[in-house]
């Protein structure tokens, strides 16, 4: 596992993603043993060796292709002094790995020595005494040090190298930086490291009072704790009659119970202010210590490396003057020697110009070399420092994960696995059952349209047409317009035709006592016809209703109803009638208007009962009772869902003109 990478922690979104964040820590936890537990994957340490030799060999055919001449002609050079005495990159890998796979046997061998497990300790946290020899200032620092397996042995080099020039071969140019002050910049980088530590360092020691904090706050909370009707961690149980009363109204300790949150409430607080006061002693005492021992011994290196200025002290520009100017001279040899008395022989120019170059290359090496040592040193040193901060930060990672996985274990999980899993109507329900002062909560209400009872769907109780009509005032003899309702024994009129504002009529005339007169044959577009109220005896008188329709076919089919109706013998005959006129099925419910539509089709031989079936079928279908939750006698609009048709060519046949006669009164004129 990479020791860069970041370790998030997700707390959102707790009861859905509960399992999901559980297996977020269990990795963080893993990720943090990895790095600092005695045993490592063979097969990684393999891998990262392999990858090592690669890196060190490319590293090694790039010196002698860039410097093949000092190899067999190489003046003598002073010996720089180096910062460290650095071993190869197999040895360190060798060293700084607890364990490595042999390329033979594959058993794992522990090469760490005694002074490398005195660094390394028991784990995280472990620091050395401070009798024992620090690792940034003992001279064998490389095999004590955690190395870094990711970081690339060229990175830093490879970020500070010059742009070389388009011809690296040409002896007129120098790739080195001559007039650089290396020492400088990397003491001010080592500088800014120990302001990074310092800085973490602060921050890790406000954690550790924080942590102090939490401690005091977590007891704080425990002690805020009071159900005074609830039983605590089986210690506090209700003494009072009324607390006792308070308890029963809710489901017994253990069952997932609202009383069982002051035990895992006080039981959670006590965890974390353990663990608290345990972070808060290891960050003092282990973490931060060892971060301030790093940031002085850095102090020291600083220096070191600030006396390595003098290796920098070179000649190459001047070097690089004397090559340019024999090389003009070998340059003018080359020319005179077309003419017959040369003032130089070319060949003693180009022995003079080699030696200069040979030299040049000589001082060049010399401060290549101070650079590698120097770049070395900074790099390896830099990865203890980065290790260090890593190591610090992964316990802190380590600390605030275990601090979120109590959450989980001693707070979250048993909500989870109490209340918070409970139904929420589980105490209503407990509470409910217990008390007999109410009802079941699993009684329903009743509805209308589960009510049942006899001739519920008798046809005479239907609507068998209804519109707007005039009719005709008794006294002013002028018409005013009103909605009308037929069935099968009234003729009613309303207002409106909302049945749920206007639902008791203005007139019921009854047809029962009422009797039709057809009109004259001779009038086609008449649009009226009269109702004639029977007379019962000599002292009542009888009455007419005059009724006015927008059109003749209209008038036709209200006429043919009413007849129909008032043609029936019996009770029996009007229902077989209402039956067929309102297309009703064997249990008297209306059908569905598809059916309808496709009988009125079939009997195309009597237009006027098919006009009248299909005209009431809408109605009916729209103002039954059954079809509607609401106690409406009709409804709203009784032509609002019948799309706009041409229907007037189902009227073939004459409908004669109707009027009715007053017989006490047959002298007037009822026109």
């Amino acid at each position: 596992m990479s020791r860069s990478n970041t370790m998030p922690y997700s707390m959102s979104d707790v009861l859905s993603h509960q399992q999901e964040n559980l297996q977020h820590l269990h990795s963080l936890q893993n990720h943090t043993r990895s790095l600092t537990r005695k045993e490592y994957p063979n097969s990684y340490f393999q891998q990262r060796l392999d990858v090592a030799k690669q890196q060190q060999q490319q590293q090694q055919q790039q010196q002698q292709q860039r410097l093949p001449s000092l190899q067999k002609n190489s003046l003598s050079m002073k010996q720089k002094p180096a910062l460290y005495a650095l071993p190869s990159l197999e040895d360190t890998l060798t060293e700084t790995s607890p364990n490595v796979m042999q390329a033979t046997g594959g058993t794992r061998q522990n090469t760490l020595t005694k002074d490398n497990r005195q660094y390394l300790g028991n784990g995280i946290g472990s620091v050395p005494s401070p009798k024992q020899k620090n690792s940034l200032t003992n001279n064998s620092i490389y095999s004590k040090i955690r190395t870094s397996l990711q970081s690339n042995p060229q990175r830093l080099t490879s970020m500070n190298v010059q742009t070389v020039s388009a011809d690296s071969s040409s002896p007129l140019v120098v790739l080195l930086p001559t007039t650089a002050q290396p020492t400088t910049i990397l003491a001010d980088r080592f500088s800014a490291w120990r302001s990074v530590i310092k800085s973490l360092t602060l921050y890790l020691t406000e954690t550790a009072s924080i942590q102090d904090e939490i401690v005091r706050q977590q007891l704080r909370l425990s002690h805020a704790i009071n159900f005074p009707f609830f039983t605590l961690q089986n210690k506090y149980q209700p003494v009072s009659s009324e607390d006792k009363m308070n308890q029963k109204f809710f489901a017994p300790l253990g069952n997932g119970s609202v009383q069982d949150l002051p035990t895992i409430f006080g039981q959670y607080h006590e965890v974390m202010a353990s663990y608290a006061s345990n972070a808060s002693r290891e960050l003092s005492t282990d973490v931060i210590p060892r971060l301030d021992d790093l940031r002085r011994d850095l102090l020291v290196k600083i220096k070191e490396i600030k006396t390595l200025q003098s290796d920098f002290k070179n000649s190459c520009n001047r070097e690089l003057g004397a090559t340019k100017q024999l090389m003009t001279t070998f340059q003018e040899s080359l020319k005179d020697a077309s003419f017959d008395k040369p003032k130089m022989d070319p060949y003693l120019a180009k022995l003079s110009l080699d030696r200069q170059i040979k030299r040049q290359l000589s001082e060049e090496n010399l401060l290549h070399e101070a650079f590698d040592n120097l770049q070395r040193s900074g790099l390896e040193l830099e990865k203890v420092v980065v290790m260090e901060i890593q190591n610090a930060l992964t316990i802190y990672a380590r600390l605030l994960g275990q601090q979120n996985q109590l959450i989980f274990d001693a707070l979250i999980s048993k909500l989870d696995m109490g209340f918070f899993n409970v139904d929420p109507l589980f105490e209503w329900n407990n509470f409910i059952v217990k008390d007999p002062n109410f009802i079941a909560s699993d009684l329903p209400m009743r509805n209308y349209k589960d009510i049942v009872y006899k001739s519920q769907h008798d046809p005479i109780t239907y609507e068998v047409r209804s519109g707007y009509i005039e009719r005709r005032s008794k006294i002013l003899k002028s018409y005013s317009r009103g909605f009308y309702v037929l069935t099968a024994n009234y003729i009613h009129e309303f207002k409106t035709s909302d049945r749920r504002k206007d639902p008791v009529p203005i007139l019921s005339i009854p047809l029962a006592s009422c009797k039709l007169k057809e009109h004259n044959t001779s009038i086609k577009k008449d649009t009226k016809f009269v109702l004639l109220k029977r007379q019962e005896s000599l002292l009542n008188r009888s009455h007419n209703w005059v009724f006015k329709f927008n059109s003749h076919e209209e008038m036709a089919g209200w006429f043919e109803d009413i007849k129909k109706i008032m043609e029936a013998n019996s009770a029996k005959d009007k229902k077989v009638f209402l039956k067929k006129k309102l297309n009703l099925d064997e249990n008297n419910k209306p059908r569905p208007r598809s059916s309808t539509i496709s009988t009125a089709k079939t009997n195309t031989t009597s237009t006027t009962a098919t006009t009248t079936t299909r005209q009431f079928t809408t109605n009916s279908s729209l103002t039954n009772v059954d079809d509607n939750e609401n106690t409406t006698i009709t409804n709203v609009d009784t032509n609002s869902s019948l799309p706009h048709t041409n229907d007037s060519y189902l009227y073939n046949s004459k409908v004669p003109n109707m009027f009715l006669e007053v017989p006490m009164d047959s002298h007037k004129d009822v026109n």
